[in-house]
């Protein structure tokens, strides 16, 4: 039996210039979103990015999406992968990153440094979830916490 890993937001695919910041340079970096979602985004970028890096990202233009109604101008995210996309372009890296700054999943409440072992819950929230008496109620919730992972 294989495990297949899916991803716990969709991505929609969605074109737009951004701008970043990496390490301890202050250099803008010019690059091109090519997809979003609620957790994170996909971007070209001209330079190679390490995992775990932080980064500074900022839209240069701030259209409306439907499908993205909590569009922020800036981000701040941690590169999950990069990966060489092509040869001789001038953006020729494709950079995977995951928002350090999520909403809670029950309340919507804005929750900063997040990071990727937390329950993306708000500490009202964690604590009302954790009182919970074990049973059938908190494991439905603590599956649903999991998000779309098989």
């Amino acid at each position: 039996m294989s495990v297949i890993t899916m991803r716990a937001y969709t991505r929609n695919e969605c074109r737009a210039p951004i701008h970043f910041i990496h390490g301890t340079t202050k250099e803008r970096r010019h690059g091109e979103m090519i997809n979003s979602s609620v957790g994170g985004m996909a971007f070209l970028a001209g330079c190679e990015l390490m995992p775990g890096e932080g980064i500074l990202i900022s839209m240069a233009e701030l259209a409306p999406d439907p499908y993205w109604l909590d569009a922020r101008r800036e981000f701040y995210a941690e590169v999950r992968w990069c990966v060489k996309s092509g040869v001789g372009q001038a953006l020729d890296y494709q950079v995977g990153v995951r928002f350090l700054m999520e909403t809670c999943r029950l309340c919507d409440k804005p929750i900063c440094g997040c990071s990727a072992e937390t329950e993306h819950l708000c500490g009202d929230c964690l604590n009302r979830v954790c009182c919970i008496s074990e049973g059938p109620i908190k494991d439905c919730i603590d599956n649903f916490l999991m998000g779309n992972i098989l």
